[in-house]
């Protein structure tokens, strides 16, 4: 039993943000151990080179591209890999953008573009989807949140904001559908080695001073974040859900020494 508490073979697992950083880590592992992958991302280049790559290493897997801000593609987007699977088993939700400024500075533009792409896309997916995970009894639900959205934050508040309702989105979510065995969870990263975070990456004093307050003193690695997404998609991760689990060094619980 052991040896499969890791194992996705026969799942299918529709991964959006999939053609870069941790999206993309993700979309890897879950088709490394056995999964289907549905590889969703909003550069379709990207997304086609990404399933090239794929399939260069034995993994069955299809590229759609979606602007995750646009219903009508996130609609395509479901009804794509249902028709093309008959299923969808894992839904992990990538996608997000991050405002930098004072609350005092950002206008209603910011706010409804950080939370469409951020949340509503997440829900939106996710009531496409769940219905025939409640069907077969059987799904995991897993959306990509952050630290930001555990404490506060100085300059990226309303991306903290978002992320903190994704936690929330989950938590509901896992009490709804939890008697229909399907599973809901969130991960937060702390900086990991992506584009994504490149302009922390890049500014030695920003670095200096999270790292001093990450006790592992380094940043992290997509393929740590991948690590957890296969845990919570599979048996390993069977009695998980509702749960945010942190993955930052140990950055959150720092006293900064």
């Amino acid at each position: 039993m052991t040896s499969n508490l890791f194992d996705l073979t026969g799942k299918v697992a529709l991964v959006t943000g999939a053609s870069s950083g941790m999206g993309q880590a993700i979309a890897l592992a879950m088709g490394q151990h056995g999964a289907t992958v549905v590889v969703s991302g909003n550069d379709a280049a990207a997304c086609a080179a990404t399933v090239q790559d794929f399939a260069g290493q034995g993994i069955t897997t299809l590229a759609v591209s979606c602007d995750m801000g646009d219903p009508a593609q996130v609609q395509q987007l479901a009804d794509t890999a249902l028709a093309q699977f008959g299923r969808v088993d894992v839904l992990v939700s990538c996608v997000g953008v991050a405002p930098v400024g004072s609350v005092l500075d950002l206008d209603a533009n910011d706010f409804e573009r950080t939370m469409a792409l951020n949340l509503q896309s997440a829900m939106y997916l996710t009531k496409l989807l769940v219905p025939q995970m409640v069907a077969r009894q059987d799904g995991a639900l897993i959306y990509l949140a952050s630290i930001a959205g555990v404490r506060g934050n100085r300059s990226i508040g309303l991306y903290g904001v978002s992320k903190a309702a994704l936690m929330q989105l989950a938590r509901n979510l896992a009490v709804e559908f939890g008697p229909a065995n399907i599973r809901a969870n969130t991960i937060s990263p702390g900086v990991i080695e992506t584009a994504f975070a490149r302009p922390m990456l890049e500014s030695p004093e920003v670095m200096a001073k999270r790292l001093a307050a990450t006790p592992l003193r380094r940043v992290g690695q997509p393929e740590e974040v991948a690590g957890v997404a296969v845990l919570l998609a599979s048996q390993a991760g069977g009695f998980i859900t509702g749960q945010n689990l942190v993955v930052d060094g140990g950055t959150v619980i720092s006293d900064g020494n």
